[in-house]
C-alpha cells in the first residue's frame, strides 16, 4: 500500500502524462502501441471538455489515471457519469492506487449532483471485477447492453 496519492483533474499541462498513461491502457487491452493517436485523442478530450481525466501521483510520479465521461438517464431523469478507463501500471499495482482513483470519482460524482456512475470491463478482468464490487458496484441484471461496431 501507498501512501495517499495526489490526484489532479488533468489539463493541458498534463497532456503527455495523461496521453502516456492511456496509450499503456489501450496497449493492457491489447491494441496497437499509437502513442500520436493517443496524444491525439486526449488532447481533444481535453480541449472539447467533454470527458474528465484525473491523474494519480505518488511522490510526483503519475502512477494510474480515470477518464470519465458524461451521460444521462432518462429513467432517473439526472446526469450520470461513465467511468470509461481506469488504468495503473503494472509498477504500480497492488498498492491501493486503483482504490483511491476509485474513491475520488465517487466524491467527484456525488459532489457534481450525478445520479450514478456506470462502467464495464472485459469480462475475465477478476481483479478489475473485484476492485469494482468491493467498492460497492453491481451487476446490472436489470438491462442487456449491446454495442454497434461501426468500423
Amino acid at each position: 500500500m501507498v501512501d495517499q496519492v495526489s490526484i489532479v483533474r488533468a489539463t493541458s499541462e498534463q497532456l503527455d502524462t495523461a496521453a502516456l498513461l492511456f496509450a499503456s491502457y489501450r496497449q493492457f487491452y491489447g491494441l496497437a502501441d499509437n502513442q500520436t493517436e493517443s496524444r491525439k485523442f486526449i488532447q481533444e478530450r481535453l480541449e472539447k471538455q467533454d470527458s474528465a481525466i484525473f491523474i494519480a501521483y505518488h511522490q510526483q510520479q503519475a502512477c494510474g489515471f480515470v477518464q470519465l465521461y458524461f451521460s444521462f438517464s432518462s429513467l432517473l431523469i439526472s446526469p450520470t457519469i461513465i467511468l470509461n478507463d481506469l488504468y495503473v501500471p503494472v509498477s504500480h499495482k497492488q498498492k491501493g492506487i486503483a482504490t483511491q482513483l476509485m474513491q475520488y470519482v465517487k466524491k467527484f460524482a456525488r459532489d457534481g449532483g450525478y445520479s450514478g456512475i456506470s462502467l464495464c470491463t472485459v469480462s475475465d478482468n477478476h481483479k478489475a471485477r473485484a476492485l469494482y464490487e468491493q467498492a460497492g458496484y453491481q451487476i446490472d441484471n436489470q438491462f442487456v447492453y449491446y454495442f454497434l461496431n461501426l468500423k
